[in-house]
């Protein structure tokens, strides 16, 4: 308990350092690049590799730095698309928070490597990876997001409590998640195979230009 209450304690510490503060402000700013590069799927589904900047930060800097810069790029792309006429919700936004925090429970303070001389760290780092992305896109993505899009959105009579005695309202959800949401998850796959080339080198990179201080 007392090593995970630190991920959130050290995270909050490193917000004092200028390094933290350049290094997350860079890397914002490609993830809002690489946003801009997303792919529409439907109006509720849109794939993007952001999570690849993301996960950098949350590896270097933990779980309150990484909440913070997902909520950072969520404002940030919501001006940039100018979605006035469905405004700003909040409880997306909090999910948006909550990815951020995840990525930085499971990646922050892990020494993510891929080479040939260490096959078990190496395979270790790709499962930790796998987990990070994995609880995010069924948490986050697939769980949360779909609900309160769907809810807020789509059918403002839907919720947990009346869905469960309603079949057909069951079913228009599920036939909405399976052609609107699941689509936009279908890139776990190759978002692990960028993050299991671009994670490692990242963490390589950063130690070398610091010379292993830690944030």
């Amino acid at each position: 308990m007392k090593s995970f209450i630190s991920k959130f304690t050290d995270s909050a510490k490193s917000l004092g350092d200028i390094r933290t503060i350049t290094v997350t402000g860079m890397l914002l700013a490609l993830a809002v690049a690489i946003r801009s590069l997303g792919i529409n799927i439907t109006a509720d589904a849109r794939i993007v590799f952001t999570c690849v900047p993301i996960c950098i930060i949350a590896m270097l800097y933990g779980p309150v730095v990484c909440g913070m810069s997902t909520f950072a790029l969520d404002v940030i792309g919501f001006l940039i698309d100018n979605k006035s006429a469905r405004g700003y919700s909040i409880e997306l936004a909090l999910v948006v928070v909550l990815s951020g925090i995840i990525y930085g429970i499971v990646l922050y303070n892990a020494d993510i490597k891929c080479t040939k001389s260490d096959i078990k760290g190496s395979v270790m780092s790709i499962l930790r990876i796998m987990l990070a992305r994995g609880l995010v896109v069924v948490i986050c993505n697939m769980t949360l997001n779909s609900y309160f899009l769907y809810s807020l959105y789509v059918n403002k009579d839907f919720s947990v409590f009346t869905s469960l005695g309603d079949r057909d309202m069951m079913n228009q959800f599920m036939t909405w998640f399976v052609t609107s949401r699941l689509p936009k998850n279908v890139t776990y796959p190759i978002d692990i195979v960028l993050l299991s080339l671009v994670l490692p080198s990242a963490n390589m990179a950063y130690k070398s230009v610091f010379k292993y201080k830690k944030a």
